[in-house]
């Protein structure tokens, strides 16, 4: 949501009636975190109960916000100036959720329930991705017990530092036991680093030790021991591959490509091919993901849609079996031509929002989509390697 900067209103000290409100809320929200902090009021001496810190202070400012995609919701600052936590509606039909900031959960680790990730993953979630099943760490009980829609914080092992917060795509239960699982764990809202976090102090990454959490996560014999053999190889297993302590085998001698191995051969397929027949190839996805994937009861809450995503999350995936979309063999070389000759035809309609350019809408009554069949589509080679990256 912060990956590119944002809109954002002047900032207003907020009134105490609208504090005390968001307390009640972040209380009814993080119940024992709020229980912590109460008993370390109550253990301190007479009079320093004031030093102890609260998750929702009870003096903030605050400033409505509008993404570079036009998400809305406001941002809630500590009177230093630190963005500490934001409202708005961070996953498609959902209400608008309070959701903390990383400068929070650095203060509050335990805040959030936490998933974990190797830090070769972290560059990307800040460049905007969501962080994929193939990407998490598994303890070696399993995953917590976590619904759809859950607020989580992502950590790397060896630091319970949040980098990123985002909501949960699905269940848990059971997903360390489904071998090869893919697709969306987390929709990452917001991250160390991003547009959000420069707000404030940017203050760097605190290393933050696992404070009672190393029966959870299995770390070690040692909480010092931070290698990455430790991390990585004894105590976690990367989703989807099976933790085993015996060498990987010798790879086979590659195999000459015969009838009877499909996949070289769809792969091969669309190597030749004339800009005319890519245009048609790159006319039909669209037509293909009207149909199916972002059809009139999917679409509304996703638009307005980045036209780079509309592309490489929905297009290229929903090519026929066995072809591969390349807007570099069309006639039209570049994405926004392509697409801006799909508006001339009447499929979709194109919006400039802060020089970017979204798909504003789609046309699903347009004659085309009244004899278009949707066909099987397939991964190519390339597509395959590209699910088992993040």
């Amino acid at each position: 949501m912060f990956k590119k900067p944002f809109q954002t209103k002047t900032r207003a000290s907020l009134r105490s009636s609208n504090c005390r409100h968001l307390i009640q809320e972040c209380k009814e929200l993080f119940p024992s975190v709020w229980e912590q902090v109460e008993q370390a009021k109550n253990n301190c001496s007479e009079g320093d109960s004031a030093s102890v810190d609260s998750p929702m202070p009870d003096k903030l400012q605050a400033a409505k916000f509008t993404s570079h995609i036009g998400d809305r919701g406001e941002i809630f600052y500590s009177e230093a100036g630190n963005p500490l936590w934001l409202k708005a509606e961070v996953a498609a039909g959902s209400a608008p959720m309070l959701v903390p900031t990383v400068y929070t959960l650095w203060q509050f680790p335990t805040l959030l329930p936490v998933l974990w990730t190797t830090s070769s993953v972290i560059p990307k979630l800040i460049g905007g991705a969501d962080l994929m099943v193939p990407g998490l760490l598994i303890p070696r009980e399993g995953l917590p017990d976590l619904k759809k829609g859950a607020l989580v914080a992502i950590c790397c092992p060896g630091n319970a530092a949040a980098q990123a917060v985002g909501v949960l795509n699905l269940d848990t239960q059971g997903l360390h036991s489904v071998a090869g699982a893919k697709g969306k764990a987390v929709l990452v809202t917001h991250t160390y680093q991003d547009h959000l976090w420069q707000l404030g102090s940017k203050q760097p990454l605190p290393a933050i030790e696992f404070a009672g959490a190393t029966d959870l996560v299995h770390m070690g014999d040692s909480p010092e021991d931070n290698s990455a053999s430790s991390d990585n190889e004894h105590d976690w297993n990367v989703m989807g591959e099976k933790p085993s302590d015996d060498k990987p085998p010798t790879p086979a001698a590659p195999q000459p490509a015969t009838d009877e191995t499909p996949s070289s051969h769809l792969d091969s397929v669309a190597t030749d091919i004339t800009p005319d027949e890519m245009d048609e190839l790159l006319m039909n996805s669209l037509r293909q993901i009207m149909a199916t994937v972002l059809d009139n009861a999917h679409a509304a809450d996703l638009l307005p849609i980045n036209v780079s995503t509309l592309y490489s999350n929905y297009m290229a995936p929903n090519a026929p079996r066995g072809r591969e979309l390349d807007i570099k063999k069309s006639s039209h070389k570049k994405l926004a031509k392509f697409l801006k000759a799909a508006e001339k035809h009447g499929l979709i309609k194109l919006k400039d929002i802060r020089g970017e350019l979204f798909v504003k809408s789609f046309n699903w009554t347009h004659k085309d989509m009244a004899g278009f069949t949707p066909y099987i589509v397939g991964a190519t080679k390339k597509e395959k390697q590209a699910d088992g990256e993040a």
